[in-house]
C-alpha cells in the first residue's frame, strides 16, 4: 500500500510526519526572513548606486582630459597661426606639438572633431605660404571674426557638452 489516499479521513497523522509551528516560530523565521530581505534590498541599492557613481567619475574624468586636449591644441594652433601669419618660412619642427595634440584626439575624439582640427592644421601650413601680415593686418584680422578657430571651437563645445549630458 502507498499510503492513505487523500480522502481518507480515518488515516491519523504521526508526530514525525507534521508537527504544528507555534506562534513564536512563526514570529522568529518571519524576522529572519524579513532581516534577510531588507539586507539584501540595502545592498543591491547600494551596489547599483556605487556602480552609477564610478560611471559618473569614470565620464568626467573623460570630459576633463578632452576640454583640457582641446584647450591645448586651440593653444599650439593660435600661436602657429600667428607664426604662419608673420613669416613665410615653415620650420616643420614647429608643427611636431599640433600633429602630437591632433594625433591624440584621434585616439578619443570624434571624427567631426578630428576632421576640423585636421583643417585647423592644414589652415596653418597654408598660412605659411600666403604673404606676411604685418600687425595690424593680423588685428584687422581678428577684429573683422576672422577665426579660422572658431569651427573647430564650436564643434569641440558641442562634443563636450553631449558629454556633460550623460552625466
Amino acid at each position: 500500500m502507498a499510503g492513505p489516499a487523500f480522502w481518507d479521513v480515518s488515516y491519523k497523522m504521526t508526530v514525525f510526519e507534521v508537527s504544528p509551528m507555534n506562534s513564536g516560530t512563526i514570529t522568529a523565521l518571519a524576522a529572519i526572513f524579513g532581516s534577510l530581505v531588507g539586507a539584501l534590498g540595502s545592498s543591491l541599492s547600494t551596489w547599483i548606486t556605487q556602480r552609477h557613481q564610478d560611471r559618473r567619475d569614470l565620464l568626467a574624468k573623460k570630459v576633463f582630459r578632452r576640454e583640457e586636449l582641446y584647450s591645448s591644441f586651440i593653444s599650439e594652433s593660435a600661436r602657429l597661426l600667428v607664426d604662419a601669419l608673420e613669416h613665410d618660412v615653415l620650420n616643420p619642427t614647429n608643427l611636431i606639438p599640433a600633429y602630437a595634440l591632433l594625433n591624440r584626439m584621434r585616439l578619443s575624439s570624434s571624427p567631426q572633431v578630428l576632421a576640423a582640427g585636421e583643417n585647423v592644421v592644414r589652415g596653418i601650413i597654408g598660412s605659411y605660404a600666403q604673404p606676411n601680415l604685418s600687425p595690424r593686418e593680423i588685428e584687422a584680422r581678428a577684429a573683422s571674426g576672422d577665426d579660422p578657430l572658431r569651427i573647430f571651437s564650436e564643434i569641440c563645445r558641442e562634443e563636450i557638452e553631449e558629454m556633460q549630458s550623460q552625466l
